[in-house]
Order: structure tokens, then sequence, then C-alpha cells
């Protein structure tokens, strides 16, 4: 049975420095004709579906029906592609991300996919940047699922879908940021590997569960010895 991998995208893969954010602030205020929205709503490791709803609520108390999370996340897609090309990607990809995807892209051992808080328009649009999309065939998304612990249960029936066969949560990894992920991953009974590239230091994703942490996705041969150690 191959490993199936679930990796975060933003502060795993990749940093923008901030341009998701500003761009899914601007959706909103665009959207509804208002200004500041999204102040004092978390948005590290949940899904865009739950941000938008806490962030509508906290206007003016409405619902976040899916028509209105459509409009916000097609204007949310316009502005995120602008904003990533002004500050042309912002950091970028983080280090060993690219070597380490190109190893596991000729491992039949492993199955790599998303298990993201994103949309999958805007995953498309992040990951297609830095040209790191083509890595990824599928995922499970931030339209998927309001709480991300609902994203892993998605991930495996999806699994299911495309190779026919079912996958144990034990056979699974998943790779992320924040203190989010390895309660995914625990509550799941999944395996986790999080770094400290994003906001998070490693005494606060251990506390979350994390099985492993390292500070970066750099030595690549650690990282598939960890995969590799069922």
């Amino acid at each position: 049975m191959p490993t199936l991998l679930l990796f975060d995208i933003d502060g795993t893969l990749i940093t923008t420095g901030g341009a998701g954010y500003r761009a899914i602030k601007k959706a909103v205020e665009v959207t509804l004709g208002v200004e500041r929205a999204l102040e004092g709503i978390p948005v590290a490791g949940r899904t865009d579906s739950i941000i938008l709803r806490d962030a509508v609520a906290a206007i003016d108390g409405r619902e976040l029906t899916d028509d209105l999370r459509d409009a916000i996340r097609d204007n949310y897609m316009g502005l995120l592609q602008a904003e990533i090309e002004r500050v042309n990607g912002g950091p970028g990809v983080l280090p060993g991300v690219r070597e380490l995807l190109t190893r596991l892209a000729d491992d039949p051992a492993y199955h790599v996919a998303l298990l993201t808080g994103n949309f999958s328009q805007t995953a498309q649009i992040k990951l297609g940047y830095f040209d790191l999309w083509r890595h990824f065939a599928w995922g499970a998304w931030g339209e998927d699922a309001v709480h991300r612990n609902d994203l892993l249960p998605v991930a495996l029936a999806r699994y299911r879908e495309r190779t026919g066969d079912d996958i144990a949560p034990a056979d699974v990894v998943i790779i992320g940021d924040t203190p989010n992920d390895a309660e995914v991953a625990r509550v799941g009974q999944a395996r986790s590997v999080c770094v400290t590239t994003g906001n998070f230091d490693r005494q606060a994703l251990l506390d979350a569960g994390a099985d492993v942490v390292f500070h970066d996705l750099s030595d690549v041969e650690e990282v598939m010895r960890v995969f590799q150690n069922k």
C-alpha cells in the first residue's frame, strides 16, 4: 500500500508575503461594499469557507450562502492573481519543496495530493504561479468543508474514487505548518509532519500533536525517511 501524502500550501510549500490575505480581505470588501473586513478574524490553518463565514457574520450578522460565497470567491480569484503578480510571488517557494516534490513524483511508494483550506481555484492560482500545480492531480479543498478536520475524510474518499482502493489513516501523512494541520491528523488517526516556516514554532506544533517537526523541508533525505517510517 502506498503512503498518501497530503500537503498544505501556505507556509508549507510557499509563502506569498500576505498576498492571499490581502486579496481575500479585499474580495470581501468589494463584494459587500464595506471597509476593514477580516479584522479580528483568525485565518492561519483555517478553511476559506470558515474565514468567509466568520467575516460576513462579523460585518452584519448575515449568513454565508453558497451564492455569496461564490461571488466573493470570484472576486478573490482575480484579486489574488493580480496581488501575486504585483509582489512577484512574494518570498516564494520554501526551502526543499521543489526537490522533495520532484523526488516524490518518481517514487511509486507515494501518492501525493493536497489538503488545504484554500479554494481549489485559488490553490491553482498560487501554485501555478510557481509551477508547482503540476505536482498535484487532486486535493481536498476549502469548498469541501467548513471545518478543516472534515477534509481528511474527503481526501480518503477521493483517493478511493481515483484508485479503486481504500487507504487506512495510518498510511496517510499530513504535511503542514499550523496546529490545525496537526489536529486534522490527530483526530483522523493519520500521521503529521509539520514545519516552522509558517507562523508557529516547534513547541506550538508539538503541543498540537505533531508527530515530527522540521525547521523546513530542505533535508529531503531525512524528510523522506520520516515518510517511510510507518
